[in-house]
């Protein structure tokens, strides 16, 4: 073949291949384009489905808690959208005694009990799996506080022997306030059975007291000063102080199966009412009062003249133990360690 016929095939080929060589990188160019794009667009859905997939449903929580000012950090947690930012959405019935309470929470209608300390430990030694899961309140360590026995102004009844067949109220019978009064009067050379003790509820005290259906009874606040406004009343004992100052008088407790298998959602919860305490503790007295008004549904100045009780965000577990012991001596449980009730998160 001639060598311009081999040159011009050559030059064919090396076209051809040049132009192979092109519409391959093209085509490669599209397809690192398109992958790019299709990245992208997979990159900015990502953070919808990664936000969907990281925030599931708000965790129910019900509470049952004791109509008393020791509770009002449920409704700041509420309120300051404190539960929302743990994915809690939590409800709270007021019921009358702590009793109640331990009931709701081991019969499932309740995640949490809110009430005094006694009742879950009688539960406890009696074979129900309650714990101790939140803190609550401690008494003071001398009068005055928000707890106390009191009787009408104008009685003659001075010192725990004159209670002697009178008719005294302080709760439901083996309640934490019963237990304190009993081993008050047996401090004093009083027999409690020769008491005629009379189950009233709490919220009820006051006006059973002033009303003479009564001639002693445990009165607690708000109650309690409304009560003595009255200037009909005042105080014969704050058997508390006597019996173990500075103990732990409320708390949340739950079921210690419930707290193992929602263990997440119990430090989310204790978490929440942990802060809302140390707003109660810390805060502006203004703002402290202001927050007990609106849960109690008491005047601001009336507030203003209440003995609260102490807010804290740790258990007590000395207390505890003695306030154990003093059930035990009443025969109302049989002893064992409080630490194994006491949820540890």
């Amino acid at each position: 073949m001639p060598r311009s016929r081999r040159e011009h095939k050559r030059s064919e080929t090396l076209l051809c291949a040049f132009n192979r060589a092109i519409i391959n990188c093209v085509t490669d160019i599209a397809t690192v384009r398109w992958r790019v794009a299709a990245g992208f667009a997979l990159f900015a859905l990502a953070p919808i489905g990664f936000a969907y997939a990281q925030k599931p449903p708000a965790a129910t929580v019900r509470v049952a808690a004791q109509p008393l000012t020791n509770f009002t950090p449920l409704l700041i947690a509420k309120e300051k959208g404190w539960f929302a930012e743990e994915n809690l959405n939590v409800t709270w019935t007021m019921i009358t005694q702590a009793a109640v309470a331990v009931e709701a929470v081991f019969g499932g209608s309740a995640e949490f009990g809110g009430g005094g300390i006694l009742e879950p430990m009688i539960a406890r030694g009696n074979g129900l799996d309650i714990s101790f899961a939140v803190a609550g309140c401690r008494v003071r360590s001398k009068p005055p506080d928000n707890f106390g026995l009191f009787v009408r102004d104008g009685d003659p009844i001075r010192a725990p022997a004159d209670l002697v067949g009178k008719r005294v109220s302080a709760g439901l019978i083996n309640s934490v306030s019963y237990i304190h009064t009993a081993a008050w009067l047996r401090k004093n050379g009083v027999d409690p059975k020769s008491v005629q003790f009379l189950e009233l509820p709490l919220p009820q005290m006051a006006d059973a007291l002033l009303n003479n259906r009564i001639d002693a009874g445990w009165v607690v606040e708000p109650f309690l000063t409304v009560m003595m406004q009255s200037g009909k009343a005042r105080a014969l004992a704050h058997p508390y102080h006597t019996n173990v100052p500075g103990m732990d008088i409320t708390a949340y407790f739950a079921k210690e199966s419930w707290l193992r298998a929602n263990a997440d959602t119990a430090r989310r919860f204790k978490r929440a009412i942990d802060r809302a305490t140390a707003l109660l503790t810390d805060g502006p007295k203004e703002e402290r009062h202001a927050w007990i008004a609106k849960f109690s549904g008491v005047r601001p100045e009336l507030v203003e003249r209440m003995t609260l009780p102490l807010f804290t965000s740790e258990l007590n577990v000395e207390s505890l133990k003695a306030n154990l012991e003093l059930a035990v001596s009443q025969g109302l449980v049989k002893p064992f360690d409080v630490n194994t009730m006491v949820w540890r998160p």
